[in-house]
């Protein structure tokens, strides 16, 4: 069984912040994924990404778990833990 992957970076200033969006192709499945560097990378920052990053990115939507759990407010993780109602939650 042969597996075709083919992967692309374009990196971009959306007139705001430095852009990358990175497209990867494979058995047929199209992802994009968007990383926003916000000044201008320099080329180590850059290669860093392709070599040891990539792979975290998360193209089709199954996105890790530990990243949504690092995407919440530290204060409103605690407050969840604590069973604070102040959350906002019922």
């Amino acid at each position: 069984m042969q597996i075709s992957a083919s992967s692309t970076l374009t990196v971009y200033h959306d007139g705001q912040f430095w852009v990358g969006l990175a497209e990867h192709i494979e058995d047929g499945r199209c992802g994009t994924a968007r990383i926003v560097f916000g000044a201008e990378p320099p080329d180590e920052e850059i290669l860093r990404l392709v070599t040891g990053e990539w792979k975290k990115l998360s193209f089709f939507g199954d996105v890790p778990a530990e990243a949504i759990e690092s995407a919440k407010n530290p204060t409103r993780r605690a407050r969840e833990a604590a069973g604070d109602s102040k959350t906002g939650v019922d």
